[in-house]
C-alpha cells in the first residue's frame, strides 16, 4: 500500500530519530520521537493525544530549538506536523542538518 503522504511533500525531508518534547497550549507535555523531518515539518512518533489542526510547541532537542506548529494527520501513535514559524529562525546546527539533503 501506498503512502498518500508522500505525493503531498513540497520540501525534501530527511529521515531522522531524533528526541523532543510536546508542549500543548492547554498543558501537558509528552515526550516524541521526530521523524521524517524537513524544513516544513516532521513525522512525530508519541503517546500525545493529538488531533488534527491542533496547534503546539515541538522542542527537538538535538538542535535547543523550539517551534510552533500545527498537526496534519494523526493516529496510531504518530502523527504528521508542519511548522508554522519559518526555517530562518533555526540556529546553525539545524541549518548544517538540512544543508546534508540537497
Amino acid at each position: 500500500m501506498a503512502d498518500d503522504t508522500s505525493e503531498k511533500r513540497i520540501l525534501p525531508r530527511r529521515r531522522s530519530i531524533l528526541g523532543g518534547r510536546v508542549f500543548f497550549d492547554e498543558g501537558g507535555a509528552w515526550d516524541c520521537t521526530v521523524r521524517d523531518l524537513s524544513e516544513g515539518g516532521a513525522k512525530l512518533t508519541t503517546e500525545a493525544p493529538f488531533t488534527q489542526g491542533q496547534m503546539f510547541d515541538l522542542k527537538i532537542n538535538k538542535f535547543e530549538d523550539i517551534r510552533r506548529a500545527e498537526v496534519m494527520w494523526a493516529g496510531n501513535g504518530q502523527a504528521g506536523i508542519r511548522f508554522v514559524n519559518k526555517i530562518d529562525n533555526v540556529p546553525e546546527s539545524m541549518r548544517r542538518f538540512f544543508g546534508l539533503v540537497k
